[in-house]
């Protein structure tokens, strides 16, 4: 496949489910987050509730676009969640993360087909580390199941989505790091 790859699996995610069990009120917080950071008034990127930014992207004027600002900014979540960050550093050998954040989407839920559009994705990666649920991925023509613990890759610049197979809400977390040769997808088969 080439607009999906699974970099890894097995990866131990308990600790990031306990962080979100712990913190569990981070969930509701984003409008009190985009209330303390004056988002809406700024014109930062509108968050839904099913979505954890720990990173969010951000625009310098209100009427601008947040996919093609290259501003993000950490939200107070991102320092209370720092499981995942480890293990993301670990995998990723101190890549930087960019804009990242955890999705949740209920049993039975999908997320349709979409592109991820502006500039701020043409000089990005994203990938996803799974932490709770079955899904399928698909991208384009390509799908792949996904089981907590995997690491994937995917071609955000095409059309995407992902349907929850499991009998629990899936939560992913998704991330954007800067595009480079070197990076996990290109370093593997």
């Amino acid at each position: 496949m080439k607009n999906i790859k699974v970099i890894k699996t097995g990866i131990y995610v308990k600790k990031v489910l306990k962080q979100l069990e712990e913190y569990s009120e981070d969930w509701g917080n984003q409008r009190e987050v985009e209330h303390h950071y004056s988002l809406l008034d700024r014109g930062y990127d509108d968050v839904p509730v099913n979505n954890l930014q720990l990173i969010m992207g951000v625009v310098e004027n209100k009427d601008d676009f947040v996919g093609d600002s290259d501003f993000n900014i950490p939200t107070p979540a991102y320092d209370r969640h720092t499981e995942v960050r480890k293990i993301l550093n670990k995998e990723l050998k101190g890549k930087q993360l960019h804009r990242c954040g955890f999705l949740a989407l209920p049993v039975d839920g999908t997320v349709g087909a979409h592109i991820d559009e502006g500039t701020y994705y043409l000089t990005r990666d994203r990938y996803h580390l799974s932490i709770q649920g079955r899904y399928q991925y698909f991208v384009g023509d390509e799908n792949v199941i996904v089981k907590p613990g995997t690491l994937l890759w995917f071609n955000n610049k095409i059309p995407h989505g992902t349907v929850n197979l499991g009998d629990v809400e899936r939560i992913s977390f998704v991330f954007d790091i800067k595009h480079s040769p070197n990076n996990p997808h290109h370093t593997i088969d």
